[in-house]
């Protein structure tokens, strides 16, 4: 059997060996060792090729595909290509039966590295003519694509050389396909095809081809593990329909046609056709659609509910609109078109009596300005003027104030397309319109005045700077509002930017008076907040800086208001970056003045909290080397001092926590033997919480090695010291676990588990299982003021799904709840699910499951709101360990849709009640249709207005079950 193939006995074996297949690799072993060449194999098997029975011409035809698919690409020469290609030309004639195969070997020569495209034109006369491509097997048709694909790859320029006979027979190939997979490959491929081979006559012929598929009006098989989907076929679809300007006039008249269907999805894809041939058919294209395109257009965009469409018309009005500027110098269409638009939309918002009609009319006009730059200018030459007159027209606060907005989009365009210079005379009125905005006394006018100001900052003249500073600083002196207050300070400092030196004659040194600060007692901190918010401006740093540290080194009354504006502003990176930080640290020692005064105020805790907090950032914005010598200078003697007292330790974790993972000294092992003592015995709580998290940014922070070897050393060596029968020691030192866990799964140690394992193990425990409770939740938490990002802490990206497993892992291993400890043991859960990704879950179901429905027994409100969301989640995925537990679930949600610690309880149970009704069939929920409508009545008298909306529709749902004519879910 071995060497049959080098006896003419070959051919026989191959027609009734159906075994022979699996010794293609020894034959090819044999072709490479050159013990048998290509042309005797050939002759061998010619038998087999050329038989008169169709069958066995199949079965040597598919040896002969296989063995030359598994040939190396480099084997064959020219000549012997050149040989077997004609042979393959020759077998297209053949029956029916051989063609799939033909094809398929064709395929594997035109892969090999010797083939030559010249040989293809015999090739694809003989296919088009012999072979009715529509008559194959869907892989035989695709096969026949793939082809054609591959050889205009291949060579272009000489598959132009073909003619109309090539194009034609491509047409004739496709022409009929109906497999979305085969049309999907088409379409994806025709783009390149129309554009790259000249059609000529039979340009209509190729796009009637086409567009006899458009829209697409397809569904794809439930059963499909890789279906193409509609929506995929007619994204492919519409480039082929404007793959060329010669489809220009046949593809508007469609496109036109399909605007006006009836059909949601037919407006869809023909706006968005709109679009996309804006990319190639040439202006003149559009001219004699103009009209009935706008007014499909403006139809759609009126459209009151259908987001989805109401965005594709938008989309395909700014490629219009973009298309047609092309030609704006040369062709009067373009500005006919725009002012058709303004006159319309112009119309539409004066006679506006509603946000939303303003809105609406306002979005066209935005869409078309910032379409081009031409149509920017058309636009806010306009109607900037015409807004400014329709604000003095209108009486409605609402509509005015969305006129005021409007204004700064259309100055937001025009800065965008840099045409400020050609609308300067209207440009220049609306800061003076914000001006007539903010002096209102209503606090909504205000706000969008100077939302607006900010905006346009930069045409802001100078003659109007003191008006709006006057309503400004009357705002930060005497408002209430923390909005108002907030965007006023925004606002002031917009200006600052602009005109420094008037804000620091009429703010810094006027109104504010900084020199003097503190003699007015009127609004002190509103004042602070304003000039620390004005520090982060170079031209004003040294002289606010300066006098805010002034203050706080002489003023014991008033420091703890500086402090807090500082820490507060400062905070903002969008206004100090840390490079701003470290240069006024550098160049005022922020830190050293902060210090001073927290050593000086340490025993009046309650106003120190902005101090420990602007410590903190500033050293988190510091480069190492600074973050070093501080440290160097500060820490000798704040140890000493907490040595005598402990609350001294809340200044050392303010400069430790926020360091950067390089810096290490040698006081580190002490600060950690410390800060672990504190952690236990520490007497203030502050205190022990900031001792565990310093422990913990310790372990998360150090380099692997002899640093992280050393203080896990130490800790493992503390903490065996400790007596674990010590009742006042056991419950803080379960939380110091939870620190030491989040911080070592947190960077991806796996040394995590020994620590969690003990948290785990006292879940059981009566006595400490509320503090193990306590200390996976915060595993879970994300804690805004610990191991942060900001603190230079390492963050695993996984690290709460690895948390789900682990912990999943390790309950299997405890021993059972009792009554006492299994909401302990539950609310564990509900802190590992609720920050686990849906994703996981889902992996989960049949042991989260059970976890759920037996929480949703306990009156505790955290425990109860996630686990009410999971349930919500697996409902809706109509996951059958729900709906094979209903006999125990419906009773519990409804017990809970009274609950009346938590309205967002209520609203929860009854969403999954309302889930439930709406997930699965309904034979399986009608036996318990008529008690849920009974027990869902008193939730429609609920005191809350949310509880009673999602009750009726809870209600609503379970009443429609089994009603003539139910949409029945999936």
């Amino acid at each position: 059997m071995t060497s049959v193939w080098f006896t003419p006995q070959f051919a026989e074996e191959i027609m009734k060996n159906k075994d022979l297949f699996v010794e293609i690799q020894s034959i090819i072993t044999d072709l490479l060792a050159g013990h048998i060449e290509i042309t005797q194999l050939v002759e061998n098997m010619g038998g087999a090729l050329t038989d008169k029975d169709a069958e066995n011409r199949e079965k040597g035809m598919k040896f002969f595909t296989k063995l030359l698919k598994e040939l190396p690409k480099n084997f064959l020469t020219e000549l012997q290509l050149k040989f077997i290609s004609k042979f393959y030309i020759d077998r297209l004639k053949d029956n029916h039966r051989v063609i799939p195969s033909v094809i398929e070997g064709y395929l594997a020569i035109i892969d090999m590295d010797n083939y030559k495209v010249q040989f293809c034109g015999e090739f694809l006369t003989t296919l088009f003519r012999e072979v009715a491509c529509q008559s194959q097997l869907r892989q035989d048709r695709y096969n026949i694509y793939l082809i054609i694909n591959k050889l205009i790859q291949m060579d272009l320029e000489f598959m132009k050389t073909l003619g109309p006979d090539f194009v034609y027979g491509v047409i004739s190939s496709m022409e009929g396909e109906r497999d979305p997979r085969n049309l999907m490959f088409l379409f994806t491929t025709l783009p390149h095809f129309i554009k790259s081979i000249p059609l000529g006559h039979l340009t209509e012929e190729m796009y009637e081809v086409i567009a006899c598929y458009y829209p697409i009006d397809f569904q794809p098989s439930p059963d499909d593990p890789a279906a193409v989907t509609r929506q995929d076929l007619a994204n492919a679809l519409n480039p082929c329909l404007c793959a060329t300007p010669d489809f220009g006039e046949n593809c508007m008249v469609l496109l036109v046609e399909k605007l006006d269907s009836s059909l949601r999805l037919a407006k869809i894809d023909s706006l968005k056709l709109l679009s996309e041939s804006c990319k190639t058919f040439k202006p003149e294209t559009y001219a004699p659609f103009l009209k009935t395109l706008w007014s499909s257009i403006n139809r759609e965009i009126s459209h009151k509910t259908d987001e989805e469409l109401k965005m594709a018309a938008h989309q395909a009005l700014s490629a219009l609109v973009a298309k047609l500027a092309t030609t704006a110098n040369t062709d009067q269409a373009f500005e006919n078109f725009v002012k058709g638009i303004l006159i319309s939309m112009q119309t539409a918002i004066a006679e506006s009596t509603t946000i939303t009609q303003f809105v609406q009319s306002s979005k066209v006009l935005l869409t078309t300005a910032n379409a081009s730059k031409e149509s920017c200018v058309i636009i806010t030459k306009s109607m900037i003027p015409a807004i400014i007159a329709y604000y003095e027209f209108k009486t409605s606060p609402k509509l005015q104030i969305a006129s005021v907005e409007f204004l700064g989009d259309l100055h937001d365009l025009a800065v965008h397309w840099q045409v400020l210079d050609q609308i300067e005379s209207q440009i220049k009125e609306i800061p003076r319109m914000c001006l007539t905005a903010v002096s209102q006394p209503a606090k909504e006018y205000q706000i969008a005045g100077f939302k607006t100001l900010i905006r346009v900052k930069n045409i802001l003249e100078t003659d109007l700077v003191l008006p709006f500073i006057e309503v400004l600083i009357h705002n930060v002196q005497y408002s209430q509002d923390n909005d108002l207050l907030s965007v006023s300070v925004e606002t002031v400092h917009a200006i600052a930017r602009k005109y420094p030196e008037l804000i620091m004659s009429l703010v810094v040194k006027g109104r504010c008076n900084l020199e003097n600060l503190t003699e007015d007692k009127v609004a002190l901190q509103k004042r602070l907040n304003l000039l620390s918010n004005l520090a982060s401006i170079n031209d004003f740093t040294k002289i606010i800086i300066e006098e805010m540290l002034k203050i706080i080194t002489t003023n014991e009354s008033e420091a703890p208001k500086v402090v807090e504006a500082l820490s507060e502003t400062m905070s903002n990176t969008s206004l100090f970056s840390d490079q701003k930080v470290t240069q006024i640290e550098s160049d005022h020692g922020l830190i050293d003045s902060i210090l001073i005064w927290l050593l000086k105020e340490i025993h009046n805790q309650e106003h120190l909290i902005h101090g420990y907090v602007l410590i903190s950032n500033t050293i988190s914005s510091l480069p190492p080397e600074k973050q070093q010598k501080l440290l160097e200078k500060h820490t000798p003697s704040i140890l000493n001092k907490c040595a005598d007292e402990e609350i001294y330790f809340l200044i050392l974790e303010s400069l430790y926590n926020s360091l950067h993972q390089s810096v290490y000294d040698e006081k580190f092992e002490e600060i950690m033997k410390l800060s672990l003592c504190l952690a236990l015995k520490g007497v203030n709580e502050i205190v022990r919480t900031k001792a565990c998290v310093l422990v913990a940014h310790f372990l998360n922070k150090a380099e692997y090695g002899q640093q992280f070897e050393l203080l896990y050393e130490l800790l493992k060596n503390h903490l065996t010291s400790c007596k674990r029968d010590d009742t006042d020691i056991c419950p803080k030192l379960i939380i110091l676990y939870g620190w030491i866990t989040k911080a070592l799964i947190m960077r991806g140690s796996d040394m995590f588990l020994f620590w969690l394992q003990k948290i785990t193990n006292t879940i059981t425990n009566t006595e400490y299982c509320k503090q193990a409770s306590e200390a996976i939740g915060l595993i879970m938490t994300d804690c805004p003021n610990h191991l942060t990002a900001k603190q230079h802490c390492r963050i695993s990206l996984l690290y709460k799904q690895r948390m789900f497993q682990s912990f999943s892992n390790l309950t299997d291993k405890i021993g059972p709840s009792t009554p006492d400890t299994k909401e302990a043991y539950l609310l564990s859960w509900a802190y590992v699910i609720g920050k686990a990704p849906k994703s996981v879950l889902n992996n989960e179901v049949l042991k989260i499951s059970p976890i759920v429905i037996d929480s949703l027994d306990y009156d505790n409100k955290d425990l109860l709101l996630v686990m009410l969301e999971v349930m919500c989640h697996f409902t809706q995925a109509k996951q059958t360990t729900i709906s094979d537990s209903l006999q125990t679930v419906l009773p519990r949600l409804v017990n809970l849709t009274k609950y009346v610690k938590s309205m967002d309880v209520r609203i929860k149970s009854l969403q999954c009640l309302y889930e439930i009704a709406n997930s699965y069939r309904t034979s399986l929920l009608l036996p318990y249709k008529q008690d849920i409508l009974f027990d869902l009545a008193p939730s429609l008298d609920d005191k809350k207005r949310l509880v009673r909306n999602m009750a009726v529709k809870a209600r609503t749902r379970w009443f429609l079950i089994g009603a003539p004519g139910e949409e029945k879910p999936n």
